[in-house]
């Protein structure tokens, strides 16, 4: 800012400030529109009109055709984000209660066990008391603990075995009863109203953040002026002009102009003036937009930013989006694709054959605990780099689970010429486990790539021999059913020589029997 002459930055500023007041203003009248039922076109004259008339009415001067067309591709584009965001924010609630619904089931089962425990205590001081006869010994599964030797053992926290008198337990179990019922009562209530939120109209999008907004609340422990948080909320809401791109423009755009040889950008101001900006480089891609340019391929799109450096100090950022097609894409699975499972702190990948077998697996690492967001971002890029070159060295397609989370999405994107697929996310953790971890002696990530793999490619998965005779072959869904009991083993107990069984029961007893073991062996094996 501090190359342009006083008049050009006075000019640049008003562009930032109107431009910016006047897409407030066409958001905040759409949102009338949308959700509280109040018209924004009236008396049969059109949005674009409209604009112009209220931008008349405030500053008195003409508002050009092409930042109409750039605010409204601006607050379409805001729309669009918005109704996503909604979208995966109600994916996400009922993702939420659906977790919270399971979370009460499990504690009303824990509720049963529990009263059902108390209910033994009371009947054997009944007879110890000489009033009644000698209750049946208690199990685990029933009342929670058992009874030997005038001992009564269940199991504490962190899943330690507790030794206790059965009075003094009695006590406890009170207690955990009270616990358990308020726990419950919490988690309904909270299913309650998560669910009355939920028909609400969305708010609406706060210009300048939301962030900025609340610093207002913590002026006194700040020190700050509340005229210095008006500039910088001013600041952060007028920062960012968007100017659309015309195919049909000799440039790209009728507002800006690019000379790609002696890097200069001729900007129209917002009041019809032009400025010249001198050295204006676009590290990314800048020889391509060049080329772009040349060649007149289509529509660029720019924006101007504003910021501020250390020292206050005003300066300028242009950003250039074109379009770009890929032709020539391998979709093709005729060859074999290459999938993955992307996890906390590692991508796992499979390399699938044409006829969807196993050709190699592996995992590509990295760690993001107490990184900055810049560094994890920067992070996930190399780890994807590397995925995208193993797809490109193999000529196939990336095959992943067509999973609509924000963070997931922005971790992976492939600027470079890779095809990607998207196939359903149901049970591929659940076929990795109980049918290819032992079978190709993976782990559960990469056997879960392999799933994944595999249903890019068509392939249908059929229940292993061990599991085929405990649903019915007519079920529509079977893994559904075999979801819901298997879901309690871990990956661990599907690495055994497991026996065909006849009834769910004796699978689900087989499982609780492995878990009681493996937990008594991991703390004895912590106490050595």
């Amino acid at each position: 800012m501090d190359e342009l002459s006083s008049v050009e930055q006075d000019m640049v500023r008003l562009t930032f400030l109107r431009y910016n007041r006047m897409k407030e203003w066409y958001y905040n009248q759409s949102y009338n529109e949308k959700y509280l039922g109040i018209p924004f076109a009236v008396d049969g004259k059109t949005e674009t009109a409209l604009l112009k008339e209220h931008y008349r009415v405030l500053y008195g001067g003409k508002l050009s055709d092409y930042y109409v067309t750039s605010l409204f591709s601006s607050v379409n584009g805001m729309r669009k984000s918005q109704k996503k965001l909604l979208k995966l924010a109600e994916q996400e609630r009922m993702q939420r209660q659906e977790n919270r619904r399971e979370k009460a089931d499990s504690l009303k089962e824990r509720l049963v066990r529990m009263q059902a425990g108390k209910d033994w205590l009371k009947a054997f001081g009944r007879y110890l008391a000489g009033k009644g006869t000698e209750p049946k010994a208690p199990s685990v599964q029933k009342q929670g603990f058992t009874y030997s030797s005038g001992k009564l053992f269940y199991r504490g926290k962190k899943n330690q075995l507790v030794e206790a008198e059965p009075f003094v337990y009695e006590r406890e179990l009170e207690k955990r009863i009270r616990q358990t019922k308020a726990h419950i009562a919490q988690i309904e209530d909270k299913i309650r109203r998560t669910d009355e939120k939920a028909g609400r109209i969305p708010s609406r999008i706060t210009f300048g953040s939301e962030k900025q907004y609340k610093k207002k609340d913590t002026l006194s422990l700040t020190g700050k002026e509340l005229r210095a948080w008006h500039q910088e909320r001013d600041f952060a809401r007028n920062r960012i002009v968007n100017f659309s791109g015309r195919a049909v423009s000799p440039d790209g755009n009728y507002l800006c102009k690019y000379d790609a040889e002696g890097h200069t950008l001729e900007v129209t101001m917002i009041n019809g003036e032009k400025i010249l900006f001198h050295e204006v480089h676009f590290p990314y891609r800048g020889e391509e937009l060049a080329q772009y340019l040349k060649e007149r391929k289509g529509s660029v799109g720019y924006m101007m930013e504003r910021k501020k450096d250390g020292n206050g100090r005003e300066y300028l950022i242009f950003k250039a989006a074109l379009t770009v097609k890929k032709d020539n894409l391998n979709y093709s699975t005729s060859d074999g694709v290459l999938a993955y499972d992307f996890n906390y702190d590692h991508i796992a990948w499979a390399d699938v054959s044409s006829d969807g077998n196993l050709i190699k697996a592996g995992v590509i690492p990295f760690t993001l605990d107490g990184l900055s967001s810049g560094h994890a971002k920067e992070i996930l890029g190399t780890a994807v780099k590397k995925l995208v070159a193993l797809a490109t060295d193999r000529k196939k397609p990336i095959v992943r689970e067509d999973l609509d989370f924000v963070r997931k999405k922005a971790q992976m994107e492939y600027r470079e010429d890779t095809a990607v697929l998207k196939v359903n996310p149901a049970y591929t953790s659940l076929i990795a486990k109980v049918k290819y971890m032992k079978l190709k002696n993976l782990s559960i990530h990469c056997a879960a790539a392999y799933v994944i793999g595999r249903r890019g490619m068509g392939f249908l998965e059929k229940l292993p021999s061990y599991l085929n005779c405990l649903v019915p072959k007519t079920q529509k869904n079977r893994w559904r059913t075999v979801f819901t009991h298997a879901k309690k083993a871990g990956p661990s107990y599907f690495r055994k020589n497991l026996p065909v069984w006849d009834k769910w029961k004796q699978f689900d007893a087989n499982v609780h029997n492995y878990n009681e073991n493996y937990s008594l062996w991991k703390e004895s094996y912590s106490m050595q």
